[in-house]
């Protein structure tokens, strides 16, 4: 079964004294673990930029990529961002949560079953489809 981790659960996992750290952490030595390209830029910016982490911008690459180097890290190609990107009115998809829908594209084109994330209201309206789970 194959799993999507969304930028939030790779920050988790990053972070050894939140107390979602073994579940995030977990998640990321499954088999079939899939996080986006986006989500672990999204991580390093979260990382690297929320000043009550104190993590440098050094330390919170390395943090990302020891996290991606046991997932299978997606990119989309720039037709589905053009595709994401051109239904998002219709969809009703403004602002960041974009970035949203991109996980959830991410997911469906490596035919993950559940997307793990700590936002799963997120999800509610870019992946009505998908089975989205609360780390």
């Amino acid at each position: 079964m194959k799993l999507f981790l969304d930028s939030s659960v790779l920050v988790e996992a990053c972070l050894g004294q939140s107390a979602k750290f073994a579940a995030a952490d977990d998640l990321l030595g499954r088999d079939g673990a899939v996080t986006s390209a986006h989500a672990l830029a999204e991580a390093y910016a979260t990382l690297s930029g929320d000043a009550r982490l104190k993590i440098s911008a050094q330390d919170a690459a390395k943090m990302v990529s020891e996290a991606a180097a046991g997932l299978l890290v997606h990119s989309l190609s720039a037709k589905s961002y053009l595709k994401l990107i051109e239904g998002a009115p219709a969809s009703g998809v403004r602002g960041g949560s974009i970035f949203d829908a991109i996980h959830a594209q991410a997911a469906r084109e490596t035919k993950c079953s559940e997307v793990h994330t700590l936002n799963v209201s997120h999800f509610h309206h870019v992946a009505p489809d998908l089975t989205v789970k609360a780390l």
